[in-house]
């Protein structure tokens, strides 16, 4: 073979390349196309919901309702809070109330509360504490389920106060003497 030959060997090869790649689209690339337009319109679907007066969120195509809403200047949350003998209030962890992310527990003990069961789950959550060998809850003397409104501007400045607070139950923390 001859540099001419090789030459034009290559100018062939780079003339179907350029060819092939001239060709109109195959089915797998108007496939791959169809699914992205599908998709598209899958993920831009729910934005129309913002415009609804009474708009609907649905899993898992969701308008992020979270980032949207206008919120109230205060907030109110249903939790447990301990008190030590001189009175001082300690929030006690959701793991105590039950087993389950944050939001699932929280809606636990809110709906507990609901359906007046705020006694039998301070009895629970105070036996729980007793038994804890966690250090910090180991003063507490008193657990108390509550409902508290916050101010959420001061809540995250450190004020950590409540506005106002409903208490559902309260019952003493009985620790066995070893």
């Amino acid at each position: 073979m001859n540099v001419i030959s090789l030459h034009s060997e290559a100018v062939h090869k780079n003339a179907d390349v350029a060819i092939e790649r001239s060709k109109p689209f195959g089915a797998s690339k108007w496939l791959a196309a169809g699914l992205s337009v599908v998709m598209l319109v899958v993920v831009l679907l729910p934005i129309r919901e913002n415009w609804k007066a009474k708009p609907k969120d649905n899993f898992p195509l969701s308008y992020f309702p979270m980032f949207s809403e206008v919120r109230g200047e205060t907030y109110k949350v249903t939790h447990i809070v301990g008190l030590d003998a001189q009175a001082n209030r300690h929030l006690v962890r959701r793991t105590f109330a039950g087993t389950g992310g944050f939001n699932q527990v929280r809606r636990q003990v809110r709906k507990t509360v609901r359906d007046g069961g705020s006694a039998n789950l301070c009895q629970s959550v105070a036996a729980r504490v007793a038994k804890s060998k966690q250090t910090a809850l180991a003063d507490l003397n008193q657990i108390r389920i509550v409902t508290g409104e916050y101010k959420l501007n001061e809540f995250f400045a450190g004020d950590r106060k409540p506005v106002r607070e409903v208490i559902h139950a309260t019952c003493g923390v009985e620790r066995s003497r070893s």
